[in-house]
């Protein structure tokens, strides 16, 4: 790996990986090439341009989130992207939705047991409770009406953040098992009414490490979100520090382990990696007025040959917050563009 790391560097150094220019051509090597916005991004349609930018660049799929999914407005923009050739999809955290709140009343042992021994609303579900399972499994097809991709992949993410089930029957297995086990009945009910549907397992947070006791059903797909990794530093730096202050101690050399080990469980040719090089709303801590994005260009150029070395060929990222206040106030939305033809223009060496 010290010999890997050394030779992205190197390239990097020479100029002989692929800079952030126009698009050079067709048939890029990543497939999915594409963005995870907010609503209040794009409801200024010209300001500051996705949509015009992201065909310029060569990027092919977008995920909004964050709107009344059933409105007359949010429909006409839904349809605006496909009309412009996008593929569209949605990435949400889905339990809260799939597994309501309200059944916690009358159904607490559908919810996950906490190490104190008693069942919480909160977080995720049992997935060892076979009842609760099917009650989820039945509410899949509305949540999926209600959030219809393109290109029927779909995600259902778990809580963001939130604790897993330490019931007696649960309790052995991991936040990654746990979170399969969900998304195996899930993908089931998904099948029932999109026989081409495919699902995707979100390597993050507490579910980075690969599951070790649970297999995934076919048309599972690994997402690998590395979350707490520095941006500073390309991910291919193995003793690379995580952000500071932030949980589990990882450093970039762990988070490279848990993708192999992911990719020794999931297959690496329908695997994506959803990251957050150009995530406004990371470094503005979530909070509005937003800070500056500095992009660091030689890392973005890093990560993708790094990724791309391990078969990789779907990559999307957040660029939530990148608004009409961030256009008109820091002027600056370059990274945009580089983005985008960095992905189109990437060739494995």
């Amino acid at each position: 790996m010290q010999n890997k790391t050394f030779f992205i560097a190197t390239v990097i150094l020479l100029g002989l990986l692929p800079s952030c220019k126009a698009p050079k051509g067709d048939d890029p090597w990543f497939q999915m090439r594409g963005v995870v916005l907010a609503w209040e991004d794009v409801v200024n349609p010209d300001n500051p341009g996705w949509i015009k930018k992201m065909k310029e660049t060569g990027m092919n799929t977008i995920s909004i989130c964050g709107k009344d999914y059933m409105s007359e407005e949010y429909a006409l923009m839904k349809q605006e992207w496909i009309d412009a050739g996008f593929d569209f999809e949605y990435e949400e955290h889905a339990m809260s939705l799939l597994l309501p709140r309200s059944l916690f009343d009358t159904h607490p042992e559908y919810f996950r047991m906490d190490e104190n021994g008693v069942r919480q609303r909160d977080g995720n579900g049992c997935p060892s409770s076979a009842e609760g399972l099917e009650v989820m499994a039945g509410n899949v097809e509305a949540f999926a009406k209600t959030h219809m991709p393109t290109n029927h992949r779909y995600y259902t993410w778990l809580f963001d953040g939130g604790d897993i089930c330490h019931c007696p029957l649960c309790k052995d297995y991991s936040a990654s098992d746990q979170g399969l086990i969900f998304e195996n009945r899930i993908i089931k009910a998904l099948k029932a009414f999109d026989p081409e549907a495919k699902l995707a397992h979100l390597a993050y947070h507490s579910t980075t490490p690969a599951p070790t006791k649970v297999k995934p059903e076919p048309d599972i797909f690994l997402e690998f979100a590395p979350f707490y990794r520095s941006w500073s530093e390309p991910l291919s730096k193995r003793d690379a520090a995580v952000r500071p202050g932030l949980p589990f101690g990882w450093t970039h050399g762990d988070y490279i382990d848990m993708l192999k080990a992911n990719l020794e469980v999931f297959p690496a040719e329908t695997a994506q990696v959803l990251e957050y090089w150009m995530d406004v709303s990371l470094v503005s801590d979530w909070k509005k007025p937003q800070k500056q994005l500095t992009f660091h260009e030689d890392v973005f150029l890093d990560d993708l040959a790094f990724y791309a070395s391990l078969g990789i060929r779907n990559i999307t990222c957040y660029g939530v917050y990148t608004d009409e206040y961030y256009a008109n106030t820091f002027g600056d939305v370059s990274f945009i563009e580089k983005y985008g033809n960095g992905l189109y223009n990437f060739r494995p060496e």
